[in-house]
């Protein structure tokens, strides 16, 4: 009897240290929102993929997913069957990159043409990664109020869902994705890279051939491209021994 008591005991207190425990409750917090996450980035994808014209077919490429993740996992964050991540590559001559939340990353050959480069790829997709990282997706949703819309959406029984509302909140991602912090991101991703300098030399000639006359499909259309690339030029790496 007194062990059966200690046993229960001893569980009730893991239970209290468990439920104070700040570092517990941040990683049940980030596995629950992750969840959410890739469920409103699968519901964006579909619709998507619907809404694309034949045209462009679009398919993902599993070596750039690869290098995708290897970056996720340098900004700390361990993808153990949480997140949808892969890289999706358009057909197309547009330039553009969409991410969407739960780590899917859209990107058009047309954009890809123009990074000639290994360190300009790599820039790609380790900004892209860095912002997967801090829920970028997911904060752009919740600031701009929109959230509500998706978790109720998410509720609904499919035979309810139609596609006139889903291609609404499609339209309302794609309007609040320049929000993103997408110049923390360009630093951020360089220094993540294997060479950060020649990623930064590489990024600046990259972003430094676009202005919105020559990007007007993409959502990132509004950007400040000149405040980017001054940023980039202005980054003071650390030194670093190898």
């Amino acid at each position: 009897m007194k062990k059966v008591t200690l046993l229960f005991a001893m569980l009730m207190i893991c239970n209290i240290v468990f439920a104070d425990n700040p570092v517990m409750n941040y990683l049940k917090k980030w596995v629950d929102e992750t969840r959410i996450e890739t469920a409103i980035g699968k519901l964006l994808i579909n619709q998507f993929c619907k809404d694309l014209s034949k045209e462009y077919p679009l398919k993902e490429d599993p070596i750039l997913t690869q290098k995708f993740s290897g970056f996720l996992e340098k900004c700390g964050v361990k993808n153990n069957g949480g997140l949808e991540l892969k890289v999706m590559i358009i057909d197309s001559s547009i330039l553009d990159e969409i991410l969407l939340p739960g780590g899917i990353l859209i990107l058009t050959k047309g954009y890809l043409a123009c990074a000639s480069s290994e360190e300009q790829k790599d820039f790609i997709l380790a900004r892209n990664a860095y912002l997967v990282s801090q829920k970028q997706p997911l904060a752009v949703i919740k600031h701009e109020g929109i959230y509500p819309k998706f978790l109720d959406y998410i509720k609904l029984k499919e035979a309810k869902r139609t596609e006139k509302e889903m291609r609404d909140l499609l339209r309302a991602y794609l309007s609040v994705v320049k929000k993103m912090n997408h110049k923390k991101a360009d630093v951020q991703g360089a220094l993540l890279t294997p060479n950060p300098e020649k990623t930064r030399l590489g990024a600046i000639k990259l972003l430094g051939q676009f202005n919105v006359s020559v990007w007007p499909p993409s959502p990132f259309d509004n950007i400040d491209m000149p405040s980017r690339i001054y940023d980039l030029e202005n980054l003071k790496l650390p030194e670093r021994n190898f």
